[in-house]
This record gives structure tokens, sequence and C-alpha cells, in this order.
């Protein structure tokens, strides 16, 4: 089997069904308290549409987040896959054409805690684990040689701590690039294309995958790390939602990692977003503590699912640039995970911290 297929889970349901996790007694990159939010995907496409595969992604596992339990019902079997190459799960449903209106209901409530990671300068110690140098390479809009390798250089300009390499492009994109709110969705991240232009705008799948090029291209692994916000923010209302319904709340952040602290969280668009949304100036007496602390942190009112790029949706052979949208196809072409309405689903969210 090819790492990039997804491998299909062994609990299959023809049409409704619910799972349960065991909490993980992992260990968390800072004290806090576990919030808990009860996510709620509705589909409903038409049966006009024909023969309709549909793919859902679902929140990972990981120190900071615990997917606790996951229920369904709808008008087809529901599937549960594993990209074995990126970790990013997926619920999939197929119909065949003809029959009834496509219906998916999927229900998950997954816990979140606040991540502060402590950032600590030098090289570390010890060899690269694998599941690391694989955040090295570039990708087909994440690229690393040109005019980004070119970039990177000149703004790191010979430092070797990997830390401090990250903080400059982090400052840099602060500093050089803007949100534009006609972008569609979150952006496609195309970065050779951005600094060969010479336009330095978009949304957080733009201005973070510039983040992630220019680490890799100086020997910093990086990666995206995509979901969507579920809760208010503490700081800043651009920095979170208010809404239940969070169909177009999607957001991807960025990490990159050292031997001397592993996985750091780092979101300069979120910074582009407050400037924006907020009307906070890069001058503003508040805006050193806002970028201290979206370079290292970043609160628990956000759901990640993968850290995937140039998926693959297997049993189809969909690729999709990354795994953030709800994502489908239909005898009448692609769906738009990006247009929920012309889609046909939502999600909807409620916080249920005990």
């Amino acid at each position: 089997m090819q790492r990039r297929t997804f491998l299909a889970a062994s609990a299959v349901a023809p049409f409704a069904g619910a799972l349960s996790f065991a909490t993980r007694a992992t260990a968390s990159p800072t004290a806090g308290k576990w919030r808990s939010f009860d996510m709620t995907y509705a589909v409903e496409i038409p049966a006009s549409s024909g023969a309709t595969r549909i793919w859902l992604p679902l929140p990972h596992d990981a120190p900071y987040q615990r997917l606790e339990s996951m229920s369904w019902s709808g008008t087809a079997p529901i599937s549960l896959h594993t990209d074995l190459d990126s970790g990013a799960r997926a619920v999939h449903a197929a119909w065949a054409d003809g029959g009834d209106a496509r219906k998916v209901t999927l229900n998950v409530r997954v816990g979140a805690l606040p991540r502060s990671v402590p950032l600590a300068s030098g090289a570390g110690a010890g060899a690269m684990p694998e599941d690391v140098t694989k955040f090295l390479k570039p990708n087909e809009m994440i690229r690393t040689d040109g005019i980004v390798k070119e970039t990177a250089d000149k703004i790191v300009a010979g430092k070797t701590d990997p830390l401090v390499k990250a903080q400059l492009i982090y400052d840099w994109i602060v500093e050089n690039t803007f949100r534009d709110p006609k972008v569609k969705g979150c952006g496609i991240g195309d970065i050779r294309t951005m600094l060969t232009t010479g336009n330095l705008s978009g949304k957080c799948a733009d201005l973070n995958a510039l983040f992630m090029g220019l680490t890799r291209a100086v020997g910093v692994p990086s990666r995206g790390v995509y979901g969507v916000r579920v809760a208010p923010s503490a700081h800043y209302s651009a920095m979170g939602t208010r809404n239940v319904d969070i169909s177009k709340a999607q957001h991807c952040r960025a990490e990159f990692w050292t031997a001397s602290t592993g996985w750091v969280p780092a979101d300069p668009a979120d910074v582009r977003k407050v400037v924006l949304d907020d009307k906070l100036a890069l001058n503003d007496p508040k805006m050193p503590d806002l970028r201290r602390f979206l370079f290292g942190s970043w609160e628990a009112n956000w759901v990640a699912f993968n850290h995937s790029r140039d998926v693959k949706l297997a049993p189809s052979n969909t690729v999709v640039n990354y795994f953030m949208y709800p994502e489908g196809e239909t005898a009448k072409g692609p769906l738009d995970g990006v247009d929920p309405d012309a889609y046909g689903y939502k999600i909807t969210v409620k916080e249920v911290t005990a």
C-alpha cells in the first residue's frame, strides 16, 4: 500500500453509529484547563447530483488536543480513513446514482488545551527525527529553492541558531505582508508567486505557508496545522469566533521545530488579521505583546485537524492542496468546500466544558 493512500478503519457503519475514545494521559506543553466542544457537521446534497462522495476532516490527537467521541447517521455507509503519510483523518460517505438526498450528520466531541512552549536557543542534541525531517521538504505550493531560498537567506543573514532564524522570518512576515479579505477562503499558499510578483498579501494559508517555505529553506522544519475556530478569543475578536455556525471559521496555523524546543506554534497570519479586523497598527503599544504571544502560544479556542498538504482523497484520485474544508465530488463535478451553501454543508459548535 502506498503511503499517501487512505487506510479505511475497521469500524464501518451502514447508516448510524458511534465511537468513544479513551482519554489519553499525554503530556501537555502547558498547564491549563481542558475545554470541550461539540462539533456537528450536517451535509445535505440533492439526489439530482448523481453519484457523490464526500470527505469530512476529523480532529487529530495531540498533546494539546483529544478526540473524545464521535457519532454519525446518514443515507449511505460511513467509513473512517487515515492518510498514512500525514495522519489526516476523514469520514467518508459515498452514494451511487439515484436514490434519496445525500445526507450525513456527524457529531464529534473534542477537548483542547492552550499551548505555551518555552523558547530555548541552541542547536540541541541528537539527530533530527525522521518524522520531523519530512517537514523540510518542499511541495507543489511551498517551495524552498530559487527566490524562496534567496529571500530566506537575506532575512536570516547568516544566523545559525534555528530559533533565531524562525523569529527573524516571523518578524519579517509580520512587517512585510498584509491580510487581503478578498481572497477566497483561506488562500492557496503559492509562495513562489507571492515573492516573484511582490504581492505579499493573502490569508492564513498564504502568509503561514510563506513562513513554512522560508524556514524550511534555511533548515528549520515547519508545518501547517489546519483547523477551525470554535470559540471567542480572550485577546482580540479577530483571533476567535462568537458564532455557533463555524462553517466559514477555518484557520490554519504554523509550527516550527528545533531540538531545544520541539514543535513551537507561530502564527504571523493572525497578527496581520488583528491589524486588519481589530484595527491595531503595527506601532501600537499593544503590538509587542501580541507578537510575542503568537510566537510560541495559541489559545484553546481552535480545533486542529491535521498537518496535511497535497492529500489524495482515496478511494478517488482527487488531490487537495490541504484538507481543512469538507471535500466532495458529484457526477456534476467537484463540490466547493470553501462555499458551504453551494456544497450543502453546515458546521456548528457548542462548548460543553464541565
